[in-house]
């Protein structure tokens, strides 16, 4: 009895101990699996951020392609252009034309051949071609990305492209490690070149030919081995182009032992088997250890890699997969919509600039916490990097259904947020757009939705626009004005007109000028003030035009005085973006000094709002103009902020009325009642006033009695050109007497 119970009691033992090694094993090998797919995923986004980046870089050649530096068939014109551009990116590529030997000259004199490394062209959406690698012009292994163009007498005019070495594809895209003992591939079709930080790239002839037979698969794991020891082949392909990214890794970081012989050979040996399972399991859990921490690691890489470190949100990667996802799934949500909305965070720059940045992180996180709150089903929050949060609605209804919802976050955006003793109430500038209505990608409708938020800034912010076509036909045109208000100034395309401003008072009779900017661009023709100016203030532009205006126009004044012409100034509009500018007072002085013309003979125009925006910088600045014996006007009096602070703070020499208030003056509305304030707080500054866009006599007559000092509008002249103004003022007479 009792031999029986202890042989049933050994073979228990041992069934027990052979299905714990299955159910062992088993999680073994699905941990192995797991731990694949994220290495996978991992070189997968690797080479989605390429691809993303390709994109990119070819849509900007494109522009690049289509400009008249380019197409006019000058080579040394073109390169001259192509060296600017350069300094615009932040990446610094190397441009270059591709004539019809396979050649591709950068602007330093510099070449390199695309055929005879053998480097076949593939070609891309949009007519774009993707040689590489090449050898480029200091030796260094690279791509080529280029874009083919026409000249403009219609002949083909070869190629625009991009050398891109292969070491900056290793520093921007291989961003994190899947193990700590790992080596990085750039592979282009049968070629696989081993990458580092700091070394030549190396083809590997064994890494391509694992890889490319396998034409079929997007991604994936190859086992491989070398001499030390079982590898690992971790592939991704850059969707759209020739190209994939990889690396290897040792097998024992990511493969656990089966350990299937040691099983058979205990089989049998109940008490043996015991006894080696125990030591077998205590020599694993160093292996299991190391897979814990492995996977851990993964797992915080993956997260940190989706995630912003400051507000916790999804990042732009964790987006761009969600969004996609979403519109794979779209044919399946019965015809509903995908909203989203791009927010912008109105002047946050200014709190970083005051309290720092350590308090504008804080904002971030406040008003990230604030837009969460507000969240309902079906609605996420991601950060995009900066001030800018995406707001992504899915299943909706309507476009009215995704607008409402966006308004309501929005709201929810202004409840108050205290730091550090101070009180903010933050707004957002949001763009909406939705697809599939205004878009059929991903980055088609982040992009369109970044146009309406730009849209949404130039309306002073605040508010919500929701996209339209229209806004790609002016992006268009705005980089178009862009490119060409560049050369402008050198091509001698800006000119300067004259409009009268002129006393009507009864013991005055003093003119002077207005010197008001033109442009009549060679390829656009005329181009409004309204259109260019706004260009050159975002761009920065505004500060050469801005010098160039004032050295003209005090140059104009100087010739004036000295022939005797009855000119007692000419006024010039300045940018607040000018004003800011260090050492913009130092500018001024050379310019006087240059031109010859007396500090009394200039006066400077600026708006009420850009004196409020920088105020600090302002009354330092205009104080020290002032001092120098400079006039100083307030433009546009009375539509903006109209504080009676911005008077007692500024040294104020002129009060201009905007046209909006005199058109109606005589019209009985409340115009006549602002006006006349407005007069009798200059007489009692004892400042001079001008009344804008007087265009009647009835509204002359009534300035006349409200003792308005001087007039500037059509009834008195229109803007002139300079030879014009010159007639006007030897033959001006006071208005309304002889």
């Amino acid at each position: 009895m009792r031999r029986w119970f202890w042989g049933a009691a050994v073979l228990t033992a041992l069934l027990v101990l052979s299905v714990g090694t299955i159910v062992y094993q088993k999680q073994k090998l699905d941990e192995t699996e797991a731990l694949k797919q994220a290495a996978v995923a991992t070189v997968v986004s690797w080479a989605g951020d390429l691809a993303g980046w390709t994109r990119l870089r070819i849509a900007e050649l494109r522009v690049m392609a289509g400009t008249d530096a380019v197409r006019a068939g000058n080579a040394g014109q073109a390169l001259a252009y192509l060296a600017l551009e350069r300094m615009r990116h932040a990446d610094k590529p190397l441009l270059g034309l591709i004539g019809a030997d396979g050649r591709i000259v950068f602007p330093d004199g510099t070449s390199a051949s695309l055929k005879d490394d053998g480097a076949a062209a593939h070609e891309v959406d949009g007519g774009g071609r993707l040689y590489g690698p090449v050898t480029g012009p200091n030796g260094e292994s690279g791509l080529v990305l280029a874009v083919p163009y026409e000249r403009t007498d219609g002949t083909e005019g070869g190629a625009l492209g991009s050398f891109v070495p292969l070491s900056w594809v290793h520093d921007t895209f291989y961003t994190y490690e899947l193990a700590e003992e790992q080596t990085v591939y750039f592979l282009a079709g049968d070629a696989a070149y081993r990458l580092t930080g700091d070394g030549v790239p190396a083809e590997d002839p064994d890494v391509a030919g694992l890889i490319g037979p396998r034409d079929g698969a997007d991604s994936g794991v190859i086992p491989h081995e070398r001499e030390g020891g079982d590898q690992l082949i971790v592939f991704g392909s850059a969707e759209g182009t020739p190209w994939r990214l990889a690396a290897e890794v040792p097998g024992r970081l990511l493969l656990a032992s089966a350990g299937g012989g040691i099983w058979r050979t205990v089989a049998g040996f109940a008490v043996l088997e015991a006894a080696l399972l125990l030591m077998l399991f205590i020599s694993q859990q160093g292996f299991a250890s190391r897979f814990r921490d492995l996977k851990t690691r993964l797992a915080q890489m993956s997260h940190a890699a989706r995630h912003d470190l400051l507000t916790a949100l999804p990042n732009r990667l964790h987006l761009r997969e969600s969004l996609n996802a979403l519109i794979r799934s779209h044919p399946f949500s019965g015809r509903r919509l995908i909203g989203l909305v791009l927010i912008d965070l109105d002047r946050f720059k200014n709190v970083n600039d005051t309290l720092g940045h350590n308090a504008g992180d804080r904002l971030l996180t406040a008003a990230a916490g604030q837009l969460g709150l507000a969240l309902r089903d079906g609605q996420r929050l991601y950060r995009l990097g900066g001030d800018e949060f995406v707001l992504l609605f899915e299943g909706l209804d309507d476009a009215g259904e995704g607008i409402a919802e966006a308004e309501r976050i929005l709201g929810c955006l202004r409840e108050p947020i205290r730091i550090e003793n101070h009180e903010f109430i933050v707004t957002g500038s949001a763009g909406i757009s939705f697809y599939p209505q205004h878009a059929s990608s991903g980055n088609e409708l982040l992009r369109n939705a970044d146009l309406a938020m730009y849209r949404a800034k130039k309306q002073g912010g605040g508010c919500l626009v929701c996209y339209d076509e229209s806004m790609v036909e002016q992006t268009t045109r705005e980089v178009r004005i862009e490119q060409h208000l560049r050369k402008a100034v050198a091509e001698g395309e800006l000119t300067l007109v004259y409009q009268p401003i002129q006393a009507i008072g009864e013991e005055k009779s003093d003119l002077c000028a207005e010197a008001l900017l033109r442009w009549h661009s060679k390829e656009l023709g005329p181009v409004r003030p309204d259109l260019f100016i706004p260009i050159a203030e975002s761009t920065g532009l505004i500060i050469e035009i801005g010098d160039w205006v004032l050295r003209q126009a005090c140059a104009q004044l100087g010739i004036w005085r000295r022939v005797g012409l009855p000119i007692n100034r000419v006024s010039v509009n300045l940018s607040a973006i000018q004003l800011e500018q260090p050492g913009f007072v130092d500018r001024v002085k050379a310019i006087l000094a240059e031109t010859g013309c007396g500090p009394d003979g200039l006066m400077l125009e600026l708006t009420e709002s850009s004196v409020i925006s920088r105020m600090d910088v302002v009354v330092k600045t205009l104080g020290e103009l002032s001092a120098l014996g400079i006039k100083i006007a307030l433009d546009d009096f009375g539509i903006g902020y109209s504080s009676l602070s911005v008077l007692n703070q500024l040294d104020i020499d002129v009060l201009k009325i905007d046209r909006s208030f005199i058109a109606r003056i005589h019209d009985g509305s409340k115009d006549e009642a602002l006006v006349k304030v407005i007069l009798s707080i200059a007489g009692l500054l004892g400042i001079d006033s001008i009344a804008e866009g007087v265009e009647t006599e009835e509204q002359l007559r009534m300035l006349r009695d409200m003792h308005c000092t001087h007039a500037q509008g059509y009834l008195l002249s229109k803007p002139l050109e300079r030879a014009e103004f010159e007639r006007y003022a030897i033959n001006h007479r006071k208005l309304g007497w002889t």
